[in-house]
């Protein structure tokens, strides 16, 4: 039934969801080809695809985004089809026409549907007109300040601002009173220009407490098209999903079976074919509205894999061969919920990391876990590109089944060096609210303080400790003379060996004093335990700390050691035994939070400045970053340029007091 058979497919990606992609080409006995600009030519989706092309400078608008370069690397390499994954061009019309006009099969949904969803105030008029609800709010093609001011003001507070073009949370911000709107309209277009090259902003009434329910659609060339079932979307930072999960615990049987109507009959409405999703928003009362479709595979499709057995991916591409569907009626069993692992920093705005990757070991093998990856140890994640790492999927029996052996999973994955978001994650799906399955858009926001609390010290001592007795055994392991000689032997009584160690902001002088063969007690201030060394081998150590037996990864990067376990991970450095002098000043430092490029600065040198006066705006990670004045006083100096790439910690704009 199938008109064509492809042989090779083109991956117009990166990271993840290249490996996943080509995962099923594998599987399906077609060769891959991967695409790869210069921060990528190591990582892991080049090594997994049969062929690689190079396609230019690091910064994705002039690599991953260049049309003429992804059809030209499928012309060169003799692919027959491109899958465009997600982000980047799989929701651009202009790269499907181009694959056409070039003989090349594009894996996705025809021009016309993507053109038509691509702009989410087009999408919003053809729901109307076709009987499908829509949320209340402006999408009218008048664009002025002025339209748009007017617009939130009869749509009554709060209101949502969204890139028309847009996805992933970028352009997007909420607005609570007039004070905060053109301002917010200022920086939402100049966001949506930067990601997307279109500013045009639609405007949506903000329904607190909602819940984000999405509907995966499929549909053929033969008139064939069904949904399976839903995913659950609302635990969202920044806008942009973190936690995903199969069946929602807020559908009851009869909402589950409008609502998958309803998102068959949007997937009708625009004649739907190959695999997309229709999402809604789901009042506290029981409404739901249309928001979007998503042409394209999403993020948290494994979700819906784990729970159908499906492969969406082989279904996309047989469907682009010309197949039907090989069913009619799914039935979904037990439940899947899916974690994103970021690089970013949780108790700093989820404000995006940058950094080596030192060690990265998933945990063993658990029936029903699946990691989906595209970072491996010694890489490095760089400004460039978004700082998804991997997404781990669990499915159990049932929602508390797979909850449970997700978090058990994070805590047992060590990925070390770059700032995560895996202590976070497992707090979250340790929360007693979400375990209640009271999840909603605003649950991140409402449970911060929770979600990102303080670490415990008594694990940071711990860390401390295993650090301390890991470099000992290093050192005795090291020694070529006097093996049978205890190491730091004295003969006369002298205080016991000590070392000085960071976690966070506490500094330890850790002493140790050996008690028998492989035997310590280890002390800092009022913190003591007893130690025995269990096992030992570079790269980790396991201990018996009070009784209590755990095995240790350890991982060094300088004087900088990553000490990870299934209680937790910390970052232990190793400070110089004497302080080193600093001189004071009288200058603030206006100092990047985050690595990023200078976009815009928005003061000059002698402008007296107050406390929380926008500096510099840093962009990174396809985010933005206001750097704002900390203290009241005059701008002494300007040490950024716009365009320049920053470090964290890295001073941008010394002001001097008045």
């Amino acid at each position: 039934m199938r008109t064509r058979t492809f042989q090779k497919i083109l991956i117009a990606n990166r990271g993840e969801i290249a490996v996943r992609v080509m995962r099923t080409c594998r599987a399906m006995g077609i060769a891959s080809v991967a695409v790869y600009s210069d921060a990528d030519q190591a990582s892991p989706h080049v090594r997994s695809a049969d062929e690689a092309v190079h396609i230019g400078p690091s910064p994705s608008a002039e690599s991953y985004l260049r049309i003429e370069k992804i059809i030209e690397a499928a012309r060169r390499t003799g692919a027959e089809a491109i899958h465009p994954g997600y982000g980047f061009l799989s929701e651009n019309a202009d790269f499907a026409a181009a694959c056409a006009q070039s003989g090349l099969v594009f894996i996705g949904p025809a021009e016309e549907a993507i053109r038509n969803m691509g702009l989410k105030s087009t999408a919003r008029r053809i729901m109307a007109e076709a009987g499908i609800p829509i949320v209340p709010g402006y999408d009218g093609e008048e664009q002025s300040l002025e339209s748009l001011c007017g617009g939130a003001i009869n749509i009554g507070w709060p209101v949502l601002i969204k890139a028309s073009a847009g996805g992933g949370g970028r352009g997007m911000r909420v607005v609570r009173d007039l004070a905060e709107l053109e301002a917010a309209i200022e920086g939402a277009r100049r966001e949506a220009e930067k990601a997307f090259g279109d500013g045009t902003l639609l405007l949506e009434k903000f329904i607190d407490r909602a819940r984000h329910i999405e509907f995966q659609i499929l549909g053929d060339a033969h008139g064939h098209l069904v949904h399976l079932f839903e995913r659950e979307c609302s635990v969202q930072r920044r806008h942009q999903k973190i936690i995903e999960e199969s069946p929602s615990p807020a559908l009851t049987p009869e909402l589950r079976a409008r609502m998958g109507q309803a998102a068959v009959e949007v997937g009708r409405a625009i004649g739907y074919v190959n695999a997309g999703t229709v999402e809604f928003i789901l009042t506290p009362a029981g409404d739901f509205y249309f928001i979007e479709v998503n042409t394209r595979l999403q993020v948290e499709h494994p979700v819906t894999e784990l729970v159908t057995g499906l492969d969406l991916v082989k279904l996309q591409i047989e469907i682009a061969e010309g197949g039907a569907l090989p069913f009619t009626e799914v039935r979904p069993t037990g439940h899947a919920v899916e974690a994103r692992l970021y690089a970013e920093d949780p108790g700093n705005g989820f404000l995006p990391a940058t950094g080596a990757i030192y060690d990265w070991n998933p945990p063993p093998s658990i029936e029903g876990l699946r990691i989906d990856a595209g970072i491996d140890s010694r890489m490095e994640v760089g400004i460039y590109y978004d700082p998804l790492l991997a997404k781990l999927i669990a499915h159990g029996a049932d929602r508390e089944a797979a909850v449970r052996k997700l978090a058990y999973a994070l805590r047992n994955l060590s990925v070390q060096g770059v700032q995560t978001n895996r202590e976070f994650l497992i707090r979250l799906l340790e929360h007693p609210a979400f375990r209640r399955g009271e999840a909603h858009t605003g649950f991140v926001s409402e449970h911060l303080g929770e979600l990102v609390a303080e670490q415990d010290a008594a694990e940071d001592f711990t860390a401390a400790a295993v650090v301390a007795l890991y470099l000992q055994k290093s050192w005795e392991a090291e020694r070529r003379t006097l093996p049978h000689v205890p190491l730091n032997y004295r003969n006369n009584p002298f205080r016991d060996p000590s070392i000085k160690l960071q976690v966070g902001e506490t500094e330890f002088q850790i002493s140790y004093r050996q008690l028998g063969s492989g035997s310590y007690l280890v002390s800092a201030g009022n913190s003591q335990a007893t130690a025995r060394v269990v096992a030992f081998q570079p790269g980790s150590i396991r201990l018996a700390i009070d009784s209590v037996q755990r095995l240790f990864r350890v991982t060094e990067a300088g004087e900088r050691f990553f000490a990870h376990s299934s209680s937790g991970s910390r970052v232990v450095a190793r400070l110089a035994r004497y302080p080193y002098h600093q001189v004071e000043s009288n200058l603030e430092n206006a100092s990047a939070p985050m690595p990023g490029q200078v976009l815009r600065i928005l003061v000059v040198a002698g402008q007296a400045v107050a406390v929380g006066d926008p500096l510099v705006i840093l962009e990174a990670m396809k985010m933005e970053h206001t750097l704002r004045a900390a203290m009241d006083g005059v701008v002494e100096a300007i040490l950024v340029k716009i365009g320049d790439v920053v470090a964290p910690g890295d001073v941008l704009v010394h002001i001097g007091a008045m």
